[in-house]
């Protein structure tokens, strides 16, 4: 094996090659030799060599230098000095490329294939570009609803808000992809705002066949608890964000004197990083069911402007299609409510509110306390390059299209633009293990004294999770070795958006063995040593709303487990320390506070073990103190397995099973070789206790009192929230509390697995600049629990077994070269774009 030396970065496709000189030996003083001391130059003249060459003309040295050379001419010993090193360079770099030369590893080499033809999409597959553009095309041109584009719609008229891939009900997909039946329909879901109606409404249309649609309907989902769509529960889009920011412009300019004099800022007259200023909303839009008022907060417009609240918020109630009618409610300054403008410039003139002093200098931007830019003292004066994944044999992983094969797993990928990530038809050994899992909806219930920081509670389906995974930045946001996927959304715009490199996939070695032994042999030896680094591929895409970043990761292991991680990151969405802010956080910073939140997401896991039909059970471990079989007199305390198979939805919420319990969703007959049910077991490794659950803004989320639930399916209840949840959470368009309440049985049933998984996050100065995900993480796994006769690692070729052989070692690799002769490469940052366009 070659020992491999750092190399300088170059073009990747070829390598650079150091020449490190040999250190000389010293002389039997202890020296090293000089320049001057010709005895220990291998290459110096013999003193045959020297007599030949006594005697010899100046005009003798041109002649090959074989043949005479000066003795004491500079230039000629300098060009033979040359000559030789040339040619033991070119005898190295041979002999190096002969026994394997260092070279850069393959890079960038996953087999991605893509079928460019729509008419070939598979059933999974996101809607293309092309897809995007006729179904828009054929709404304007035959909907007859009047719909204008969304970048020159009033509140008043019909725009499309949202084009999305329509997925065909379960029964046919697996008929389809089971059965080879007739290719199904491709069906695009059109969500229309409608405010030129009488009662305006939000509206959803189903328009087929693609990629050239010839017809639409009016959709009336059956999962939604209420029908119309409220139009106050939209989301909120470019039209409304166009039409309140001149208001926020209007109302900084009368406020001129008062923004300069507090903070010495301005809004709309500003220079842009010297003293400029801005709005961002929070959510819900109201305090119940029919509202749109909306609070803005201003912020200090530095770098990480979230940690830079001014104690300046305004509510604009835009509920209205007609924007005359939109209007400044309240206004709150430094703890201070009011709710004219006018009061508001009078009072601060007459003294009768405490003024707000923020002119302090924030220092050089890169001093900046909430900014990423590097400041303290290092840990390293010279800083070294950190460990980098290498592949040198180029990933080990395919992608066609939208399916991914890795192993022994072959899955599915599409991005929702209001959930994020959905994996389906997932398969390890060629046998489906689910159909579908999901992220469904997010919530953030957070708290605090001031009104924007009260009234925040997000549900982040309504912001557009898919749609908000932006550009991943190679080398950090996923490894060099990484493969990206390009994806588009036709999300509040009228055009296709091009999101490059918004999903990454890549295959991980977590430094970690997914099993090993070492077998001691008590004699200061060992039998045996066998293990298995726990490699895994991990499909990622990282989604920023607000101020915050979640990373979601699903993960795929060597030994069949399903593991879905999030980590959460980003800047903490801090409040304007007002008065009584303090008994919901800690300070962040003068005047700067972060205060307590909770974080929940809710995973939809539709698991067919073996086939559709399944039962849950929940396996207990309890304690028992029994007589002591084999010692007469004596007790024995011990642990105790008892099993429950549930009957009905409801068992799992009213039943009591104390912790810790094993929840096992297994298929009944036929049983393994060895008698048990082949079964998955689910863990939740993020319970957290929900202290909210009597409070209306949590309407919409119901679902996040159940840690883990079961239901059985039902077509009408795919998803267990909407984009309708952040602004009418009072009274939501799903309710998954009816997903619970009908009851129906679980016994040999098609079965869904609904987990909450949440964390509990209470700000401290560690997270400035932003929160680390080391401690911010949490993981809902699904593994196999006597689904498999063994563990199915064990036919991976990367097993490493040792066996000792007298004095030496047998290493059994099997068949899996140990020899590296490539170093990583990095393209890194450089390659990041970071902006959307249209395709």
């Amino acid at each position: 094996m070659i020992e491999l030396t750092p190399l300088p970065r170059k073009d990747p496709e070829g390598a650079t090659f150091d020449v490190i000189e040999e250190e000389s030996e010293p002389d039997a003083n202890g020296d090293a030799p000089t320049e001057e001391d010709d005895s220990s130059d291998p290459l110096a003249p013999t003193s045959d060599t020297e007599a030949d060459c006594e005697g010899s003309s100046g005009h003798e040295a041109s002649e090959p230098l074989c043949q005479k050379c000066p003795k004491c001419s500079p230039t000629c010993v300098a060009i033979s000095s040359g000559l030789v090193s040339m040619v033991l360079v070119c005898v190295v770099v041979i002999m190096a490329f002969h026994l394997g030369a260092v070279h850069y590893c393959i890079f960038g080499h996953t087999r991605i294939f893509r079928d460019t033809d729509d008419s070939n999409r598979g059933v999974f597959e996101d809607l293309s570009p092309n897809e995007y553009k006729s179904v828009r095309d054929y709404m304007f041109e035959t909907s007859k609803i009047g719909l204008v584009p969304i970048t020159k719609a009033f509140p008043n008229q019909s725009y499309i808000y949202l084009i999305d891939l329509h997925i065909p009900l379960k029964t046919s997909v697996l008929e389809h992809l089971d059965r080879g039946s007739v290719r199904l329909k491709r069906v695009a879901k059109v969500v229309v705002i409608r405010g030129n109606l009488e009662s305006p409404r939000v509206e959803e249309y189903l328009v087929s066949p693609l990629p050239v649609p010839t017809s639409h309907r009016l959709a009336r989902n059956p999962l939604y608890a209420r029908y119309p769509v409220p139009y106050t529960s939209r989301p909120m889009d470019q039209v409304d964000y166009r039409f309140v920011y001149p208001i926020i412009s209007q109302f900084t300019k009368e406020i001129y004197h008062i923004l300069m004099d507090s903070y010495g800022l301005c809004y709309h007259n500003c220079t842009k990083g010297i003293n400029c200023m801005l709005f961002r909303d929070t959510a819900p839009s109201g305090l119940e069911s029919g509202d749109r008022i909306t609070w803005f907060r201003a912020y200090r417009d530095v770098d990480g402007y979230f940690l830079h609240p001014l104690g300046l918020e305004i509510q604009i109630d835009h509920k209205s299609t007609d924007i005359s009618d939109w209007m400044i409610e309240r206004i709150m300054y430094n703890g201070h409510l009011i709710y004219t403008v006018s009061d508001f410039i009078e009072r601060y003139n007459t003294g009768q509110i405490k003024k707000v002093s923020l002119l302090r200098p924030v220092g050089r931007p890169e001093d900046l306390y909430s900014s990423y830019h590097r400041r303290g003292t290092s840990e390293m004066p010279h800083p070294l390059r950190p460990p980098r994944l290498m592949e040198p044999d180029g990933n080990r992983f395919t992608i066609t299209n939208q399916h991914v094969q890795y192993m022994h797993w072959d899955l599915d990928v599409r991005m929702r633009p209001s959930t994020g990530l959905q994996i389906f038809d997932v398969r390890f050994q060629g046998e489906r293990l689910a159909y579908e899992i999901s992220l469904q909806d997010a919530v953030v219930f957070s708290s605090g004294y001031g009104p924007a920081q009260m009234i925040s509670n997000l549900y982040l389906a309504s912001w557009m999770i898919g749609a908000s995974s932006f550009e991943l930045v190679r080398g950090v946001d996923c490894p060099d070795t990484a493969s990206f996927l390009d994806l588009h959304h036709f999300v509040n715009s009228d055009e296709p958006m091009l999101y490059r490199k918004s999903v990454c996939v890549f295959e991980q070695d977590p430094g970690i063995p997914l099993r090993r032994h070492y077998e001691d042999d008590l004699r200061n030896g060992y039998r045996r040593y066998g293990g298995l680094v726990d490699y895994h591929l991990v499909v990622r895409h990282i989604a920023t709303i607000q101020s915050s970043d979640y990373i979601f990761d699903y993960i795929f292991h060597l030994n069949g487990e399903i593991q879905l991680r999030v980590s959460l990151t980003g800047y903490v969405q801090a409040t304007y320390d007002v008065p009584f802010e303090s008994p919901y956080g800690n300070p962040l910073y003068f005047g700067v506070a972060g205060n307590v939140l909770q974080t929940v997401f809710h995973f939809k896991t539709d698991l067919d073990i073996r086939r559709v039909e399944n039962r849950f059970a929940i396996l207990e471990i309890k304690k028992e103190t029994q007589r002591h079989p084999w010692y007469p007199g004596l007790n024995k305390t011990q642990f105790r397995l008892k099993k429950h198979s549930l009957l009905r939805e409801m068992d799992l919420v009213v039943g009591d099973f104390p912790y810790p319990n094993y929840y096992l969703l297994f298929d009944e007959n036929p049983t393994n070789q060895y008698g048990t049910h082949r079964s998955y077991r689910i863990i939740n490794e993020g319970v957290t206790p929900f202290l909210l659950d009597d409070v209306n803004i949590t309407n919409a989320a119901n679902w996040v009192k159940y840690p883990v639930i079961v239901t059985k399916y039902d077509d009408t209840e795919d998803h267990s929230s909407s984009i309708y949840a952040q602004n009418d959470p009072w009274d939501p368009v799903v309710d998954f509390e009816r997903f619970v309440n009908d009851n129906d049985t679980i016994v040999n049933e098609d079965l869904v697995i609904w987990a909450a998984v949440g964390i509990y996050h209470v700000p401290s100065t560690e997270d400035v600049p932003s929160t680390s995900t080391s401690s911010q993480s949490r993981s809902l796994r699904l593994v196999p629990y006597n689904f498999f006769t063994e563990d199915p690692s064990v036919s991976s070729p990367n097993t490493v077994q040792i066996i000792p052989d007298g004095e030496d070692i047998k290493v059994n690799m099997f068949g899996t070269s140990d020899d590296v002769s490539c170093a990583p490469q990095s393209l890194g940052p450089q390659t990041f774009y970071g902006y959307r366009a249209d395709d």
